[in-house]
């Protein structure tokens, strides 16, 4: 039903999600820009930790500024006793809706994304947040190819995360890093870990991990038996195979340590690529 919030006409559902409805909103100021409104309705004892949340996250992409692999906030604030977070419209495929499309990715796509991605997962690290939340869902890939992040709605700063955790698990199953599960603390390298899986999923087309069961997934993460990258990807070019194995090591002391680091891997392996398509 379209309604009117603060200078915002909403006027078609997007979705909903645990703190409230998202809809297609444009700035009547402006009705030619196109937003994505979220509106929290939840009423109940948890209303003021839901409002907190929303909120956070809202303030999170002001932080954040201008970049082109990020969604921002452009507003925020209550409407009468209903709190509103309104945030660019970014128009696009998410990227596990095109991986079902497609099947997977090409090679080279899928080094482009996860660039991209990385960038701007640095970007969030620089501005002292961990972004927590990785996974295809929130990633769109516009027309123009470019990857951009969404939701805000896991990131914590750097300190806080990079300190053990005792609380409730969240995220998603199929890409949270091992320490989340072992109530250790976080940094880039747990981000490095969940871009790696989003990347083996980009590329075959399959998660890393494959159970209906969350229980069952988060013990594979952690169990001391696990099939390497190389038993699963036989089909790839060892290089690559190397370079996403290093990602996803269970220890994260195996891992690559900063996003530079992976950056340039990354690169060499776009280098060697694009040198054999010229051969």
């Amino acid at each position: 039903m379209p309604m009117k919030v603060s200078r915002f006409w909403l006027f078609r559902p997007l979705g909903g999600g645990g703190m409230g409805s998202v809809y297609m909103a444009y700035d009547l100021e402006d009705p030619e820009e196109l937003f994505a409104a979220k509106v929290l309705f939840r009423s109940g004892d948890d209303r003021d930790t839901a409002i907190e949340a929303l909120v956070n996250e809202s303030r999170i992409g002001k932080e954040l500024g201008d970049h082109t692999g990020l969604v921002k906030c452009v507003a925020s604030g209550y409407a009468g006793s209903e709190y509103y977070s309104v945030m660019e419209y970014i128009k696009g495929k998410r990227l596990d809706k095109l991986i079902r499309w497609k099947g997977k990715l090409s090679e080279r796509h899928v080094l482009k994304i996860i660039s991209q991605v990385l960038a701007a997962n640095a970007h969030i690290y620089e501005s002292g947040y961990l972004y927590r939340d990785l996974k295809p869902e929130n990633i769109v890939i516009t027309p123009r190819g470019e990857a951009v992040l969404l939701d805000y709605g896991l990131c914590m700063r750097c300190e806080d995360a990079i300190q053990a955790m005792d609380e409730y698990v969240s995220g998603s199953p199929y890409y949270m890093p091992p320490e989340r599960l072992w109530g250790l603390g976080e940094d880039a390298f747990s981000e490095i870990y969940s871009l790696g899986m989003v990347m083996y999923y980009a590329l075959t087309g399959r998660t890393y991990f494959d159970s209906d069961e969350v229980e069952s997934l988060a013990r594979r993460h952690i169990s001391r038996i696990r099939l390497t990258a190389a038993s699963k990807m036989r089909e790839f070019r060892p290089e690559l195979v190397d370079v996403l194995s290093k990602m996803i090591k269970q220890d994260y002391r195996e891992r690559y340590q900063t996003f530079e680091e992976v950056r340039v891997a990354l690169r060499v392996l776009q280098t060697d690529l694009a040198q054999r398509r010229g051969q």
